[in-house]
């Protein structure tokens, strides 16, 4: 294939044959030896040229052979995205007419336009929080090359959910995941949310069949990464049982896998405070040696902290890692389980006023003894009566604790049965 007219003739066979390798080796940014060069001296494709190829496909192939120029004659990375790019969108109107074979050419390019995108990012960092304020579609200020990159993989996730054909084994939905992937990532990193959840809301509200999540190698791996974004969603909403079912369903996906993999490992610093504040089983001990730093940050520090009440310790930790928390999204569910290091202080001081207290009335506690137990659990001042009495509230209110306050008494009055059932 030295020649734009034998280029041309493989490109129109590899279409009537709807063989997806060749067709994605004749798109690739990088074909292999010399055929990235050669194709870039191929001069301009005229409509002579281009009668044997589909009219959708002809701006493919101008596109390409733009971007092969961009790459190999001027090495430029900044007109190689936009030509690539280019191509993306004119292989989308193409796949229009095309079956599910086209999704293995597309995904490739998808997968390349994103490649350069990072290089480019590299050399011209974005100001990703001013794209917050720009709407993705339809804005008359400049379109970033991040807003560019979500435009054309928003047309690619819709081109393959939109696909009609009710024979999933046919469908481009069947490679749905890989869109939906690239997708939710790219508006998480523009920090515009209300996006992710259009997206997922248009994924759930499908009438057509979607493929199993676990289908595929292709198909789990962008369907962890799916979950893992959909349950920061749910974690944002408060919905913390959605959040931590999305990522055991991601870990089941994930099953066989090695044991220390990035992926599960960042799966388990959201899915592990989630665990204690929805009182499920967390890792076993002989799992904890596996993740030595999630070891150091959680069953170390924040839940140990949580489990003994010891309120210093856990805001030292909250403050020590408030960036991990807010990176990641966990920051107002540490915050909730402050309510259970403080549910845990009161038991154990309950539990203390019980043993020098053995009479049939050491269910009545005053809150004085509280308020010296929240002093030497913060290590700081002892709190007023009236702070201690709200947290007591707060737990009859919520249920954690059975009982009553006496606010005339200043002392709470304990369920003899079952005083605290959480």
């Amino acid at each position: 294939m030295n020649s734009l007219p034998n280029y041309i003739l493989l490109f129109v066979l590899a279409i009537n044959t709807r063989d997806a390798a060749k067709l994605k080796h004749c798109l690739s940014i990088s074909p292999g030896g010399q055929e990235g060069p050669i194709r870039a001296k191929y001069p301009e494709p005229n409509d002579f040229d281009l009668y044997q190829a589909p009219e959708k496909f002809r701006g493919v192939i101008r596109a390409h052979l733009r971007l092969m120029r961009a790459v190999y004659v001027e090495k430029s990375i900044d007109q190689s995205f936009v030509e690539l790019d280019d191509l993306v969108n004119h292989l989308i109107r193409a796949g229009e007419t095309q079956t599910n074979w086209i999704n293995v050419p597309l995904m490739n390019a998808m997968f390349e336009l994103m490649a350069v995108y990072k290089v480019r990012e590299l050399r011209h960092p974005e100001e990703i929080a001013s794209l917050e304020f720009q709407d993705v579609e339809g804005s008359d200020a400049k379109v970033s090359a991040l807003e560019q990159l979500a435009n054309t993989a928003n047309k690619a996730f819709k081109l393959l959910l939109n696909d009609k054909n009710l024979e999933l084994q046919h469908s481009k939905r069947m490679d749905i995941y890989f869109f939906l992937a690239v997708l939710i990532k790219i508006y998480f990193k523009m920090n515009k949310l209300e996006l992710a959840k259009s997206i997922e809301k248009a994924l759930k509200g499908t009438r057509f069949q979607l493929p199993d999540m676990k289908s595929s190698v292709s198909n789990k791996k962008a369907a962890v990464t799916y979950l893992y974004y959909s349950s920061l969603l749910s974690l944002d909403e408060s919905d913390f049982e959605a959040s931590e079912n999305k990522l055991e369903e991601a870990l089941d996906i994930l099953t066989g896998y090695p044991p220390k993999n990035k992926q599960v490992e960042q799966i388990l610093l959201v899915l592990l405070p989630l665990k204690l504040y929805n009182k499920r089983a967390s890792l076993k001990p002989s799992l904890w040696a596996q993740y030595p730093q999630l070891k150091t940050l959680y069953h170390d520090n924040l839940f140990r902290a949580i489990s003994t009440g010891n309120i210093a310790l856990f805001d030292a930790k909250l403050e020590q890692y408030q960036t991990v928390f807010l990176k990641n999204h966990l920051y107002l569910l540490i915050e909730l389980l402050r309510l259970q290091c403080h549910l845990n202080l009161i038991r154990r001081t309950t539990s203390v006023v019980r043993t020098l207290n053995p009479t049939p009335q050491n269910h009545i506690v005053p809150f004085s003894a509280y308020q010296k137990a929240f002093e030497v659990a913060s290590s700081g001042p002892m709190p007023a009566p009236d702070e201690v009495e709200c947290i007591l509230a707060t737990m009859v209110a919520t249920g954690r604790i059975k009982g009553y306050l006496s606010h005339g008494n200043r002392c709470i009055v304990l369920s003899k049965a079952v005083p605290f059932p959480a």
